[in-house]
């Protein structure tokens, strides 16, 4: 039947205030009530939102995205429920499409949405529900079809979606099933010229620089006042280019993004402080600031995150065999980004790929198992696949599913609940922690974003990846030793959070602003270690050169770079043919600091140097880069050394195994766990925990491990076949 927006017989919100506000879709109005209405005082934050959290945190959860087909009834959506229960399932994801509840303007039907929350009710089952308000309907013809994001600038817009939010929110938010809020699938945006934009894009310049006059001295074109601001799409097409409004334009719209997420957050908090609000930035092994993103900044306008991570989309420069590290590594970023919050998966590969993505496959059993178990291993407090039942009609129609095409289940669901089984027998590490990571490996947006013009000229060359990838060889270098780390954020530094890292790594950071230079200084004269290598802080944020490298820092790094030799090739340093020089020969000159490598003519290619009670290590080269392209475990070795020492003393070590182990150690009350996933040829491990262990059990079996008593700790040797999983539990009982 249909239904025109008068809510069900759920049972009356506990905070139901302010919804005349969010229904007028005033939107000064409604911010500054919401401002007032709800305190600022960040602990009283904090505690709410843990109240919040505290439901979908209880125990580690397995589910998948639940697409409405047209072609559903009540009764095909109650069958698809009950099988989801029936392999373990305890989340089922969905998307509330503008489009399905409101097919004509003024005039609600939530009926089809209504079987889903009733048959999830009846399952156990909660639902993650997914707001679409940047995704108008059909009659607004504003959008060829859904998916598409429109410009949540535009007050007209902007108050059509707060009415969106209000129905959606208001219908369920008492419902039994449900769950978190979803903002917005995989934030992003829709990158717009359109004057709304332009408004808000002059309102944050001024916020920015305070006077045009400071503005004009940066920007090529000066404006009168900034509201005159006005860009068009090919405005940095040319070879020649404005670095300074490029930059302000390109860090605008991730601000800009983030403050979307912050409006529809206080459109649900106006009708709904009960549940958990959450977000799923996607491709975190991309260029982010590139695409617009910043999760560390995204992250502050919800609870808790998430990120979507999709094989066949995001690892197309990896071979298939090689798929455990850029998953790791992604896990690894989500994780930092979260800082102390829980996180989840929200989107995992489930289902076959036949003509989307950037390869054709299939995910087996077997590495549905081990991106399972890495993702509980790092942290992860669900796992959510994209998707259980495929869509019948348009793009994606009959792929990704968990399910067979006839919508029976397959063998990767007979692997879920392989491991959802898992999880209940093992509630203990639900309970489990990683331990406080010792080394950092910088996240530098300044340098991605630089790149998307110094670039450009060689593109064929595919200079714009540069960074990443150096970013990526220094993950795969600590995590093929099996060091865990974080990433670290530009603003950490700065704010001087990076303390808390013993070792701090800079791979290709050529753009750094002035205050993250005497940030670096100020954490190596306190006591850290920085690793760099390249050009480092050889530009500021927008461009400006200094004249020596690293820039601002010859007495911290004690040596100096003042010309650049590119080269074509790579190179060897020294006679052992490690390749471990890219890109660059940079002439060193000594300023106190000691040879660490030199090359094959005695000349010093890398420095060590004692400052404050710090030291800093520098290598005259893309070292990093050199490694994510020929992983010589040579120059791996000058990347880990400074991390060895500091990782000594983890509680959970694997002393032993080849580097396409993905490695995960957890401690609990009682417990420690080794969460080992094999992407490489069989092997022997030797897996250590440091404390008063008495016993070792394989986790998935129960059943004992023989272990053994050296210097103070429990050592376990095993071997471990190729796509292998182990689970090690360490118990003191």
């Amino acid at each position: 039947m249909k239904n025109h927006g008068n809510p069900r017989n759920f049972p009356k919100a506990k905070h139901c205030g302010f919804r005349a506000a969010a229904i007028a879709g005033m939107n000064l109005l409604v911010g500054t009530f919401l401002a007032l209405a709800f305190p600022a005082d960040a602990r009283a934050q904090q505690l709410d939102s843990a109240a919040r959290l505290a439901p979908l945190t209880d125990q580690l959860r397995v589910g998948a995205e639940y697409f409405l087909n047209r072609t559903d009834t009540a009764e095909s959506v109650r069958h698809d429920f009950q099988m989801m229960h029936q392999y373990g399932l305890t989340i089922a994801r969905i998307f509330i499409v503008w489009d399905d509840i409101k097919r004509q303007p003024d005039q609600w039907d939530f009926h089809r949405y209504d079987w889903i929350y009733d048959a999830a009710q009846e399952s156990g089952i909660k639902i993650a529900a997914t707001l679409c308000a940047e995704d108008p309907p059909g009659w607004m013809k504003l959008t060829p079809f859904y998916h598409h994001r429109m410009n949540l600038n535009d007050p007209k817009l902007r108050e059509q979606a707060a009415i969106y939010l209000e129905k959606v929110v208001s219908r369920y938010r008492n419902h039994p099933a449900q769950g978190p809020w979803l903002l917005m699938n995989e934030p992003g945006l829709e990158v717009n010229y359109e004057g709304a934009t332009m408004e808000a894009f002059g309102k944050w310049l001024e916020e920015r620089y305070g006077s045009v006059d400071r503005l004009n001295q940066r920007w090529f074109q000066p404006l009168g006042k900034f509201s005159d601001v006005q860009l068009h799409p090919d405005q940095w097409d040319s070879h020649w280019t404005d670095y300074g409004s490029f930059i302000d334009w390109k860090e605008f719209n991730i601000d800009d993004l983030c403050g979307f997420l912050r409006w529809i957050e206080q459109q649900i908090r106006a009708l709904d402080t009960m549940h958990a609000t959450h977000i799923n930035p996607p491709a975190l092994i991309s260029n982010l600031a590139a695409r617009g993103q910043d999760p560390w900044k995204e992250g502050k306008s919800v609870d808790f995150m998430g990120t979507s991570i999709h094989p066949a989309w995001n690892f197309s420069e990896y071979d298939r065999s090689e798929f455990g590290l850029p998953f790791a590594y992604c896990l690894d970023l989500l994780r930092s980004a979260s800082g102390k919050r829980p996180w989840w998966v929200t989107e995992l590969q489930g289902g076959p790929t036949i003509y989307t993505g950037h390869r054709s496959m299939n995910p087996t059993q077997s590495e549905i198992t081990r991106w399972m178990w890495d993702s509980f291993g790092a942290g992860s407090r669900a796992v959510v696949f994209w998707l259980w039942n495929p869509r019948v009609l348009g793009n994606e129609g009959g792929e990704w599913g968990l399910v067979n095409q006839d919508g029976e289940p397959s063998t990767r669901v007979e692997a879920v609940k392989a491991l959802a089984d898992a999880l209940k027998r093992l509630p203990e590490l639900a309970q489990a922690k990683a331990e406080a990571r010792q080394v950092g490996i910088l996240y530098n947006p300044e340098t991605l974003l630089l790149m998307e013009l110094d670039g450009r000229p060689q593109a064929d060359k595919q200079r714009e990846k540069e960074p990443l990838w150096s970013l990526e060889g220094t993950y795969a270098a600590l995590e093929q030793a099996h060091i865990p780390m974080d990433f670290v954020h530009l603003d950490e530094l700065k704010s001087g959070a990076a303390q808390r890292y013993k070792v701090l790594y800079l791979p290709y950071s050529y753009a750094l602003d002035d205050g993250a230079v005497e940030a670096l200084r100020t954490y190596v004269r306190n006591g850290g270690t920085v690793w760099a290598d390249g050009l480092p802080a050889w530009k500021n944020e927008y461009g400006e050169l200094r004249p020596r490298i690293p820039g601002g820092l010859g007495d911290v790094f004690g040596a100096e770079v003042s010309d650049i030799d590119p080269v074509e090739e790579p190179f060897s340093v020294t006679a052992a043919n490690e390749q471990g020089g890219e890109l660059w020969r940079l002439p060193l000159v000594m300023k106190g600091g000691r040879a660490l490598v030199r090359d094959r003519d005695g000349k010093a290619f890398a420095v060590k140097h004692q400052f404050g009670k710090g030291q800093a290590i520098y290598f005259a080269s893309a070292v990093t880069l050199a490694y994510r392209h020929k992983n010589n475990p040579i120059v791996q070795n000058w990347i880990v050394q400074p991390a060895l020492a500091a990782n000594a003393g983890s509680t959970v070590t694997l002393e032993t195994g080849s580097g396409k182990i993905s490695f995960r150690g957890l401690e609990g009350p009682g417990t420690a766990f080794a969460v080992l996933s094999n992407w490489g040829a069989s092997g022997t491990v030797v897996v250590s925990f440091s404390g008063n262990y008495r016993k070792v059990v394989n986790a998935l079996s129960d059943a004992p491990v023989t272990s053994a008593r050296v210097q103070g700790k429990t050592v376990v040797t095993l071997p471990l076949p190729p796509e292998a999983v182990l689970v090690l539990e360490a118990r003191t009982d």
